[in-house]
């Protein structure tokens, strides 16, 4: 039998190749690993509600067993229909944020309520909301939406603009959060210490499993404390560089079936 209890995989630019769909090879994978008896994790920066749809549009509910969310701030237990929280930011520290970047060239979005919340729509996040199945509102003034905490703030916008704003983000000393690289045009804003890494942690002290047992494969900056935290790491052929130079194994390009290249080297 494998020498793993747990397997996490992301979802967009891994599992999901486009964002959108799944490489057959990969789903066959992901039936060969539930037929082991092994446990399926989801990891993502999609917020719960984006995930729902997707795993309902490709029928794939029935593969996975945990969906680690939101970059991290929660892990949720789908045969229990449990939901634990990670980690939040405040509505004072929203405002925050929403202050000191609302004026950098992106657009700021909040996920809130089952819709996308953004300071300027365009032709970008008209499309990402179609893709997450949330109504697109443009809000001229962000904070009047900011009256909870929530897991996390997003900017948006053309990769030249992010390459620009990112070092600034990164070099934010603000102890109540951290930026981290999501995709090429977006930077998600976390509380301070939630990610992906520190929720697989919690979710293998909730299972009694050693995270020194697991498997994790993922392929941009918001992934990189996923892929140190687990046992055996992995990123696609066509990852970050930064992902890639941290993987124990680097796997075929996503949309040739990274999963299940990986699962084949150390599971089949």
């Amino acid at each position: 039998m494998p020498n793993f209890d747990l397997i996490a995989t992301d979802l967009d630019g891994t599992l999901f190749y486009d964002r959108e769909h799944i490489a057959d090879r990969d789903r066959d994978a992901l039936r060969r690993v539930r037929a082991l008896g092994i446990p399926c994790a989801i990891a993502t920066g999609r917020e719960l509600d984006a995930v729902r749809p997707a795993l309902d549009r490709l029928v794939l509910w029935d593969m996975f067993d945990y969906i680690i969310y939101s970059g991290g701030a929660g892990f949720f237990d789908i045969a229990k229909q449990e939901d634990v929280s990670a980690g939040m930011l405040s509505v004072e520290t929203l405002r925050t944020i929403y202050e000191r970047y609302r004026d950098c060239g992106l657009s700021v979005v909040l996920v809130q309520d089952g819709k996308l919340y953004v300071s300027e729509a365009t032709p970008m996040l008209e499309a990402e909301a179609k893709l997450l199945h949330y109504p697109l509102v443009a809000c001229g003034d962000l904070r009047r939406v900011m009256t909870h905490p929530h897991n996390k703030v997003i900017l948006n916008g053309p990769a030249e603009v992010v390459d620009r704003v990112l070092p600034l983000a990164m070099a934010d000393p603000d102890p109540a959060y951290e930026w981290h690289r999501s995709h090429d045009n977006y930077i998600d804003c976390y509380a301070r210490n939630v990610n992906k890494g520190a929720a697989l942690h919690a979710l293998c002290a909730r299972l009694g499993i050693d995270p020194a047992r697991t498997l994790a494969i993922g392929d941009t900056e918001n992934d990189l404390e996923l892929l140190r935290a687990a046992g055996v790491s992995a990123c696609p052929g066509d990852g970050s560089p930064a992902v890639q130079a941290v993987a124990d194994y680097i796997c075929c390009p996503a949309h040739e079936g990274a999963f299940a290249d990986f699962c084949e080297q150390y599971l089949f």
